[in-house]
Order: C-alpha cells, then sequence, then structure tokens
C-alpha cells in the first residue's frame, strides 16, 4: 500500500509521496459480464493506462485554456501497466491520445513492443475491472507515479529532466524567456513549490480485447482506449458489436469503458460528457468527444499545501454499514464443490467419499469477518465480499483478505491474499455557521449544479453447482468353472467334461460433470427530495407549485430513498446517509449531513440556531432574488457491486428579503 501525502493543490517533490486534489475525473455505472464464448473477450486483470503529461507555456493559463497553450513533454503518450499479468505476444494497440485524435491524428497500428511503458501497480479501472474512482484519482496524484512518467518521457526522448523543459519558452510574469529547469518543473525546495506554471496529466483507461478467432484458431490481441474502439468501429475497422463480423464486446468497448471515468468539468477543450445509464451504449462520435478521460491539474506556484500521510481503496462513513467485496477468479480449473469428478470408478472411496473442493474467502474488518465458500466454472469470477459496521469515530480501518482451499482461485492481481487501509470519515463536521444580517454576498453569482454521476443500478450473482452423473458400464467379463459332467463317446468310453460360464464383473463408471447455475441478483435505488418552506416562515407562497420565499427565511428538506432488489438481506444495506449542498457555498465548503427520521426518510438535524429548534437550514439573508436550489447525494447503499448513489436537487424561489415582512407603525393607544 503505498503512503502518500495529500496536497490541497497538488504534486510533487523529489523526495517525498504526496496526492494533489486538483482532478477533473468521474465515472458512471456498469459491470463486466461481456466474455462470451467463442467470440472476442477480454479478461478483467488485462488493464492499463494511457498517459500524457504536459506543461503550461505560461504562469496565467489554466484548465479553462485550450490545450494549445500546453506542450507535451514526450513524443507520445506512455503506458502505465500492472506487474500482475503479461503481456500477451503481439499486442497491437495505437500511439496517440484522445488529444492528438483530436487534433487530425489518425488510428495507426503500432506493436506494442516499440511504444514507451513502465511496470507497476496502478488502481483498477472504475467499472469495467472492479475499480474504485478515488483510488485511481489519488495514483495519478502520487508523487511517485509523477516521478515514474517523468523519467518513462526521458527514456522515450533518449534526455534527461532538465532537458524535457529547458529548451521550451516560457512567459512567467509576462516575460517570455528560457527559464531554469528548476523553476519549471514541479518539485518542493525548502518547503515550497517551484513549479512557476502548471503542469497537466491526461490520462485514459486501456483494457485489452482478444478478437473472435480466425480460420486458423488465431485470436488478435489489442490493447484500446475508449476512444479507438469507437474510432476504430466507426472507420469499419472492426465490429465490436454483433452479428457474423461482431465481436460481442460492445458492452465494454461502448458502455463501461467510456463511462469509467469521465470528466467532471470542461478541461482544455476537452467536453463534459454526462455517463450514461449501464446498458445503454455510447455512439461512436459521444465516445470520441469525451469518453473515457481523466485529467490532473498543477497549478503554478503549488500554493496553498496541506499535507497527509496516506492514500485509501475506500471511503467509508461512521457508524454506517458497509460491504467490502474483492472479485475471486477461478484461474486454471474449475473450482468445484467436491472432488467426486477426479475419480470414475463408483466403488472407489474417492468417488464415494470425495474431498472438498471449494475454495473459501475469508475476510475481516474491525473485529468481523466472514468466510465464503466460492465454486467457479475455470475462466470465470464472481464477488466474495464481507458486510461489516464500521466504528463510530474517524479512523483508518484494515482489511485483510485470504483465500483458502481450491489452488486455483485467485484475486485479480493473481495473489490469494491482500490487505488495504480504509478511511472512515464523520461528514457531520461541516456544519455550516449560522447566517448574520451583516453577511455579504458580494459578486456572487448563483451557481451551476454540480455534474456528478449516478449509479442507480448493481448486478452481481453467486455461482452454484450440482453434479450431473452421466453412468456408464465397465464390462469385465470372467471366466468360471461351474461344475462337470460325463460324456458318453460313439465307442461306449466315456469323458469327464468341464463346465464354465462367463460372468460381467463390471461396474459402473461415472463420465458426469458439475454442471453451474449463476444466480444474477440486482438492485436500484429510487429516491426523492421535497424543498419547503419552513414551518415558521409565515410569508412563503406556493403559486404554480413552486414555493417563494424571501431570504433570511429557512427551508426544510424531506428525502425519501428506498432499493429494489432480488437479494437477500445479506447482499445489500438501504441508503444510510444524504449529503446536502448549497449554492452560498457554491456547493463546497459546508454541508448538512442528514438525520434519518423514518425506515427510507431523511431531514436536517435540528438547527441549534433555530429559536424553535427546527429542521431548518436558514438562507442567507444577502442571497440574490432568483432560485434557490440546494443538491443533495443520497449514499451508503452498498451491494457487492459497489455503492449505489444518486444526486437529486430541489429549489425555492427567492424574492424579497425577511426584513421585508417587518412593519413598523405608531402606536396610537
Amino acid at each position: 500500500m503505498k503512503k502518500v501525502l495529500l496536497i490541497i493543490l497538488m504534486f510533487m517533490a523529489s523526495t517525498t509521496i504526496l496526492v494533489y486534489a486538483e482532478d477533473n475525473a468521474n465515472s458512471g455505472s456498469g459491470d463486466t459480464q461481456n466474455a462470451l464464448k467463442n467470440k472476442g473477450f477480454y479478461r478483467g486483470s488485462e488493464y492499463m493506462y494511457k498517459v500524457s503529461v504536459y506543461v503550461g507555456l505560461s504562469d496565467k493559463v489554466d484548465m479553462n485554456d485550450s490545450i494549445s497553450n500546453f506542450i507535451m513533454i514526450g513524443n507520445n503518450p506512455v503506458f502505465i501497466k500492472p506487474n500482475s499479468f503479461t503481456l500477451p505476444s503481439n499486442l497491437k494497440t495505437s500511439g496517440y491520445s484522445k488529444i492528438g485524435y483530436s487534433n487530425g491524428r489518425n488510428l495507426n497500428n503500432v506493436d506494442f513492443n516499440s511504444v514507451t511503458y513502465v511496470n507497476d501497480s496502478p488502481p483498477p479501472i472504475p467499472i469495467t475491472n472492479g475499480g474504485n474512482l478515488d483510488s485511481v484519482k489519488s495514483y495519478f496524484g502520487d508523487v511517485n507515479t509523477l516521478e515514474m512518467l517523468i523519467n518513462a518521457f526521458v527514456t522515450q526522448k533518449g534526455t534527461t529532466r532538465q532537458a524535457l523543459v529547458s529548451n521550451i519558452r516560457f512567459t512567467i510574469n509576462g516575460v517570455t524567456d528560457y527559464y531554469p529547469p528548476e523553476e519549471i518543473l514541479p518539485i518542493k525546495i525548502n518547503g515550497k513549490y517551484q513549479n512557476k506554471v502548471p503542469w497537466l496529466v491526461i490520462y485514459e483507461p486501456v483494457i485489452i480485447t482478444y478478437t473472435k478467432p480466425n480460420s486458423k484458431g488465431y485470436r488478435q490481441p489489442i490493447a484500446f482506449t475508449a476512444t479507438e474502439y469507437a474510432l476504430s468501429q466507426k472507420l469499419g475497422y472492426f465490429n465490436w458489436f454483433w452479428g457474423k463480423t461482431g465481436q460481442y464486446v460492445a458492452g465494454m468497448t461502448h458502455s463501461d469503458l467510456p463511462n469509467s471515468i469521465v470528466l467532471e468539468e470542461s478541461w482544455v477543450g476537452v467536453p463534459v460528457t454526462q455517463p450514461l445509464k449501464d446498458g445503454v451504449y455510447w455512439s461512436d462520435d459521444r465516445i470520441i468527444s469525451g469518453g473515457g478521460i481523466g485529467m490532473r491539474m498543477l497549478e503554478a506556484n503549488g500554493t496553498d499545501v496541506v499535507e497527509n500521510d496516506t492514500t485509501y481503496d475506500y471511503t467509508y462513513r461512521v457508524n454506517t454499514d458497509v460491504i467490502t467485496s474483492v472479485m475471486v477468479e477461478a484461474s486454471n480449473r474449475d473450482i468445484t464443490p467436491d472432488t467426486r469428478h477426479e475419480e470414475t470408478d463408483t466403488r472407489k472411496s474417492a468417488y464415494t467419499n470425495p474431498s472438498d473442493g471449494k475454495a473459501y474467502v475469508t475476510i475481516s474488518a474491525n473485529g468481523q469477518s466472514t468466510t465464503m465458500p466460492i465454486v467457479l466454472p475455470s475462466g470465470d469470477s464472481q464477488y466474495a465480499w464481507l458486510k461489516w459496521r464500521t466504528p463510530g469515530n474517524p479512523c483508518e480501518v484494515l482489511v485483510n483478505v485470504n483465500i483458502s482451499g481450491n489452488s486455483s482461485a485467485r484475486l485479480k492481481d493473481g495473489g490469494r491474499s491482500t490487505s488495504f487501509k480504509v478511511k472512515i470519515e464523520d461528514l457531520s463536521e461541516n456544519v455550516p455557521p449560522d447566517p448574520r444580517p451583516t453577511d455579504t454576498m458580494n459578486n456572487f453569482k448563483i451557481p451551476n449544479l454540480p455534474n456528478e454521476a449516478d449509479k442507480k443500478t448493481a448486478e452481481w450473482g453467486v455461482y452454484s453447482a450440482v453434479w450431473d452423473s452421466d453412468y456408464r458400464w465397465h464390462e469385465d467379463w470372467k471366466k468360471y468353472h461351474s461344475g462337470c459332467y460325463t460324456k458318453t463317446n460313439k465307442d461306449g468310453s466315456t469323458t469327464r467334461v468341464h463346465r464354465y460360464k462367463w460372468i460381467d464383473e463390471g461396474f459402473w463408471e461415472d463420465f458426469g460433470e458439475w454442471d453451474y447455475t449463476y444466480t444474477r441478483y440486482s438492485a436500484s435505488i429510487n429516491a426523492d427530495v421535497k424543498l419547503k418552506p419552513d414551518i415558521h416562515n409565515p410569508t412563503a407562497k406556493e403559486p404554480y407549485g413552486q414555493y417563494t420565499i424571501a431570504s433570511g427565511y429557512g427551508v426544510d428538506i424531506k428525502v425519501n430513498a428506498g432499493i429494489t432488489t432480488n437479494a437477500p438481506s445479506s447482499h445489500y444495506t438501504i441508503a444510510q446517509n444524504v449529503v446536502t449542498y448549497f449554492p452560498e457555498f457554491n456547493y463546497k465548503t459546508y454541508w448538512r449531513l442528514l438525520e434519518k427520521t423514518g425506515s427510507t426518510a431523511f431531514e436536517f438535524k435540528e438547527n441549534i440556531y433555530s429559536t424553535f429548534n427546527s429542521r431548518t437550514h436558514f438562507t442567507p439573508l444577502a442571497y440574490p432574488d432568483g432560485k434557490y436550489e440546494v443538491y443533495s447525494k443520497i449514499i451508503d447503499c452498498w451491494t457487492p457491486d459497489g455503492m449505489l448513489r444518486i444526486n437529486l436537487s430541489d429549489k425555492v424561489n427567492i424574492e424579497g428579503n425577511v426584513f421585508s415582512d417587518w412593519h413598523i407603525a405608531p402606536d396610537i393607544n
């Protein structure tokens, strides 16, 4: 597990590991059940990332500028490959990035052994490989990752780190000139970051696909990004969909992979392209435009650094039921309930008293543990999971995973055990301050809602197996003496004759096999949110079904969140937390963690600043006329296929302020 230093703005010191937090990536939802026999297929363990690194040509450029204001420090992108698998022979790829293709580069046919790649341990891709988006963000903010990338570009160009930037003219403080490399490279000297210009990392997930076999039975392995799968489909090089020429992997190429990582905001001209629902296929042009890409930015001078020392595979909330899952694969043979298939002779004890053939996955966390038996057909996989309760206080929890039993059972990285840290956080610690009459909101503009992906559905399953006997008689004829009799010959003499009989002393052989059944489960989250004036607001209006209030009054919220599923209760949790953000804080900085007030209902906690202890949130007195829209994240609805979440909003209109409701008149009595 990498140790990481988390910084609010960004990345890098030559001797320190850290994470920079300015990131632009999000993921939708999907699954990996797309590999079909005798068609094209891909393996969940064979993924990579294609990465480009750019440096800004001025200290004034940022993510809102064109990519032309940046320069790539390498000749072509580099690939990061996990250590856990060996590259297939004759692997093909294309040598450019989404940025390159948008600037006119053509899809090309490149032997993978001619590109620059490094071996490391990048986290799995979200959706297609069951990865965690936060882990991906942290990984590409890790100084070790950046150091590795810079060294890879140094090797690619046959130069030095300093030479990567020493022949580039930069504009800093209005002066265009050549600057010392130590003022450009993102390094830390005497506690301060030296980069006077921004740095941009662009990463695209890659999946290796094996095409359907040709007439000689050969499958061509191809390593493409989502953009490259779409380009090759659009140009007619491959048909990733169905039919006579189809590869039957479009669920990955045109749904899960483009959904896996998308931009939350438009950076350097690449548009925001919203994730689509699971099972909805992206068009080629939609993928080419914005599917399957993430970015990280190190702003000039890297100021306002806040450091931490750990990155996490998962983040959970305090006092929450969660499900931590791992994917288990049958790597080289079937994982069976027992071993009777290894002996066909029904007379032998190995058949009548077979040994256990199952694998057992033990997962433990926070003093809670489970051991899950697994049976699997060779080459297939399923989740194993632990449903557990998180501690009541923020902390780190170590999760341990161990596989015993059938040696074919492996985790995705090929191992039989692993451990990782998870972060337990308390979302109730950032409650907004009490708004004051003297508060101002100078130059405030009502912000747009955040653009975050939902994960409304999840799918998973469990294999079981029953023995399907195929009895065949094994003949074993033997000759036995059955007695004698006296035979009188023609000449009157006698002969003693022996009698014999043939007996089949055969036995039943069982050439049966295990018949596997995959029981598929699914779950979907459903929710609604209602925002309305506080009951102590005497002047609220509701014309045409839309509430209007004066600023300074409170608003109440009611969220209902349910789940629809065919799974047993041990497979899921209901939604347990709702976090609500407000426009006056630009949907950042402060939030309210709602309190559960019913089996599926959530409301604001009682407001300590309310005279009546109302479950309310006070709008700022200085809030301008217009919409006041709150944004709620309904989270912690856990399944083996990850956390379901849905983002909803509701609004009231602001018109005037609370002082408009005051009337001062003389006392005439």
